[in-house]
């Protein structure tokens, strides 16, 4: 469907968009009927006026209702027990789905759970819980039996940070913790499950890369391989990412573009060896089959992330175009594969790969649509087409680049200046030497040769860091930003749609679109106090603009994110500052405002006292009542932090304003716990 150059039919995955951000937005859960009533409302509606002209004003409505009840549907499909407190060395019995490798520890997602002194009913479907170590006994399919503490989903680290409790609702974990000693196992997994295998498989094939090149080659190759990026060493993903490289270990379209192409001449290479069967059959076709097969294989050990799903899609699309001889790639193929993801995984909508992944696929395609006849020359020299090549890998280069620079600012808060230098010599060393190891290597592995391909592959990765590090060091490779708002996410992604989707001068309009979305970074207001769900940490802004901590360090997890979402890197040290602390308390004071955390509200009269304080701001890990802290205007206690989680809280004009991570007075979302009174006694 056609309109005057706007192309209708591409906006459809943007009209479930909307319905699947309506319903994730919502501040209360909706009836669980709702999507339904909706999407058999307008598909009557169509139904009813098909035949005339208003069925075009009625389709993207039903869009819409489509995606909304997706994800509805998605929150009850994979619906679990959270957990609603703390649990402390209790033995845990259950059932090995994932093992997670990381830095010195492993990760188990575990299911058919029995939890000591917790009911069948309240207990999760699954639950992940970290090993210290790398236990090499343990399998996927294993039964173990542990001590352990758990505790539940985490709230948003700060208030419009991202939501870890929804990311793990849906995949139905309803409580994370960590062993405290070793795991039994009571039996032994069953290896005829072809999940158990082919994941028992994804992991021996990690381990093997790790092992045979040690160091960040191995880890690195392996995450390019399998997926596993968490033995990434934190530093090497760093300077990956400062460098612009770090789409090299999502799986993606780059990936399954050069396996495919690779197995697809090669096969093709092949089979043209022999005339009589070059001449009877279609080598093209076999070898499209060949490649399509190897896909889904490179899918499978990737263990199904969304970017490669999507790239799986159009690559799929591109291969069955040459089975029946038509074209495959073009923006209606990548319409196709975002409708499919949304509509089996909603969630991925506000997943920063799924984000990324598309809005490259979707400027390079454009690109090529608008500018292709510039970039493809047959019949030139091979000087002619290497230099086609090489403005053809700059281009996407810099699409691409551009095209994800407001999700990686927003998602992120840093941009690789730097990325497209680094990319233009990476990309081709990829598609020349690295991957091509890796398909050796995954060939040769039944023979206990992998060694073969391991050489190449492990050659241009440690070139590839090599250029990440070059890069970085640079002075100004990658620039940090705070994040643009939720509207100018939404301006820019607007605009990213408009330049690539409408077909006629007007979309240039797209550019300013983008512009405006990203300018909203200059509207950032940063907090003056920021205070984590357990009062563990708390960061305060300094006049000068820099930020200190009344309790907490740059080595804590959540700091490093709030430092990161204000655009900045490391802390000022306490003792180059006024904060003023002893063994109990902390205490900052400034022309703007003044704050005070009791540390160890459990020493005698340390509560009382600084209830006493004339001060902006009392921070605690304690139930304040408000008729006997009369001192402070605001009070942030335990049953603040517990019921609506990290608190911001900013001073304008003496006005103090409070933002929590959920809403005062509206109830949890299904991946939150519900809102418990806190009893009279327990202040």
């Amino acid at each position: 469907m056609q309109l005057d150059g706007f192309r209708l039919s591409l906006w459809s995955p943007v009209a479930m968009m909307i319905g699947i951000g309506a319903y994730f937005t919502l501040l209360d859960e909706p009836p669980i009927y709702l999507g339904a009533a909706f999407l058999a409302c307008f598909t009557i509606l169509l139904a009813v006026l098909w035949h005339t002209k208003f069925r075009v004003a009625i389709i993207p409505f039903l869009l819409i209702a489509l995606g909304f009840s997706a994800a509805q549907f998605r929150s009850i499909y994979v619906a679990t027990p959270l957990l609603t407190e703390e649990i402390h060395n209790r033995v845990i019995e259950g059932t090995i789905d994932e093992i997670e490798p990381v830095e010195q520890k492993e990760k188990l997602v575990l299911s058919h759970l029995i939890i000591d002194e917790l009911s069948a009913d309240a207990t999760p479907k699954r639950v992940r819980v970290s090993f210290r170590g790398n236990d090499e006994r343990l399998r996927v399919g294993d039964r173990i039996r542990f001590f352990a503490n758990l505790y539940p989903l985490p709230k948003p680290m700060m208030p419009g940070s991202y939501d870890f409790a929804r990311h793990f609702y849906f995949r139905s974990i309803g409580g994370n913790g960590f062993a405290m000693r070793e795991a039994e196992i009571i039996e032994s997994g069953n290896e005829s499950s072809i999940t158990t295998w082919v994941n028992n498989l994804r992991h021996h094939i990690g381990e093997d890369m790790r092992a045979k090149m040690p160091g960040k080659v191995g880890t690195v190759a392996a995450a390019m391989t399998v997926g596993e990026t968490g033995p990434i060493p934190q530093d090497t993903k760093t300077m990956l990412r400062d460098s612009g490289l770090a789409h090299m270990l999502a799986i993606a379209g780059l990936h399954l573009g050069i396996v495919t192409g690779v197995i697809f001449y090669n096969i093709r290479l092949l089979l043209t060896l022999y005339p009589p069967l070059a001449l009877r059959l279609s080598i093209k076709k076999i070898s499209a089959i060949c490649a399509l097969l190897s896909a889904f294989i490179y899918l499978t050990l990737a263990g199904f992330p969304i970017p490669a799903q999507r790239a799986f899609i159009m690559v799929t699309f591109f291969f069955i175009a040459i089975l029946l001889d038509r074209k495959g790639v073009t923006l209606r193929t990548l319409s196709i594969a975002a409708m499919l993801i949304l509509l089996i995984f909603p969630e991925a909508l506000f997943g920063a790969s799924f984000e990324m992944s598309f809005a490259a696929t979707l400027a390079i395609i454009s690109l090529y649509e608008t500018c292709g006849k510039y970039l493809h020359r047959p019949g030139s020299s091979w000087l002619g087409r290497a230099w086609t090549h090489l403005i053809g890998i700059t281009a996407t280069s810099l699409v691409a680049t551009l095209a994800t620079a407001p999700f990686v600012l927003y998602n992120f808060n840093r941009f690789a200046v730097l990325g497209l230098l680094a990319n233009m010599v990476v990309v081709p060393l990829a598609t020349f030497i690295i991957m091509p190891g890796m398909i050796l290597a995954l060939i040769l592995m039944p023979f206990g040769l992998q060694a073969v391909g391991y050489l190449p592959m492990g050659w241009g990765t440690d070139i590839m860091i090599a250029m990440a590090g070059w890069v970085t060091s640079l002075p100004e490779a990658a620039l940090r930003f705070p994040s643009p708002t939720d509207t100018g996410l939404i301006i820019a992604s607007a605009g990213l749609l408009w330049l690539c989707l409408v077909n006629r001068p007007i979309r240039f309009a797209g550019i300013l679109l983008i512009a405006v979305g990203l300018s909203t970074i200059a509207l950032h207001e940063p907090p003056d106090i920021l205070v984590s769900n357990d009062a563990r940490q708390v960061m305060i802004h300094l006049p000068d603009g820099n930020y200190t901590t009344l309790r907490g360090t740059d080595r804590s997890f959540v700091i490093q994110n709030w430092l990161r979402a204000e655009g900045e890197d490391a802390l000022v040290p306490v003792k180059e500052t006024n904060v003023g602390c002893d063994k109990i308390t902390c205490s900052y004071s400034s022309n703007v405002y003044s704050a005070i955390l009791v540390k160890k509200p459990e020493e005698e009269g340390a509560v009382d006292t600084a209830c006493r304080q004339n001060v902006d701001v009392l921070i605690s890990w304690c139930y304040l009542k408000p008729e006997q802290c009369t001192g402070p205007k605001v009070l942030i206690g335990r049953a603040e932090l517990e019921a609506y989680g990290a608190h911001a809280v900013r001073f304008h004009n003496h006005i103090i304003q409070v933002a929590r991570t959920l809403t005062y007075g509206q109830e949890h979302r299904v991946w939150q716990p519900v809102l418990t009174a806190i009893p009279e006694e327990e202040y």
